[in-house]
């Protein structure tokens, strides 16, 4: 299995990656890590790459390390632009299987008032997206995801 897995190194990041280990144990799946960094975060340079926020390089390189450690074909993806659009942009031409998210627990309300990554995600992409928080994981099939690709 083809999995993508979306992080940006905050907390919510951390139960995706957690998923995405379960998921991928045993040589179950490759995993192509990927963090976006938005337009807004731009402008400080940090190991070597100009224009990424100071820690997201580390952040990723974390992901990719944690994987790896329990044995787990991982490789690493860093993107500038709209997080959504790029996770979903990865997805469609990396030919992933899934697409993994963390969600930072806004709620039904939070989500409709203040948008979501991981919604839009869900909304957009051309397979299978498991969004992973705190209490629950839950994956969901957008609509359409049965088609072929």
């Amino acid at each position: 299995m083809k999995i993508l897995l979306a992080y940006d190194g905050f907390e919510h990041s951390q139960h995706a990656l957690d998923e995405t280990a379960k998921l991928a144990a045993g040589g179950h799946g490759e995993v192509t890590v990927l963090s976006v960094v938005p337009p807004d975060a731009r402008g400080s340079k940090a190991g070597g790459h100009v224009g990424l926020r100071p820690h997201a390089h580390e952040d990723v390189a974390r992901a990719h390390a944690y994987l790896r450690e329990r044995g787990i074909e991982s490789e690493m993806k860093m993107e500038h632009g709209d997080p959504a659009e790029e996770i979903v942009a990865e997805a469609r031409t990396g030919g992933h299987d899934l697409v993994i998210v963390g969600s930072r627990g806004l709620g039904p309300v939070g989500r409709l008032m203040l948008g979501s990554v991981s919604t839009k995600v869900v909304d957009r992409s051309p397979c299978p997206v498991l969004v992973a928080g705190e209490d629950m994981s839950e994956r969901i099939e957008p609509a359409g995801a049965s088609e072929p690709r």
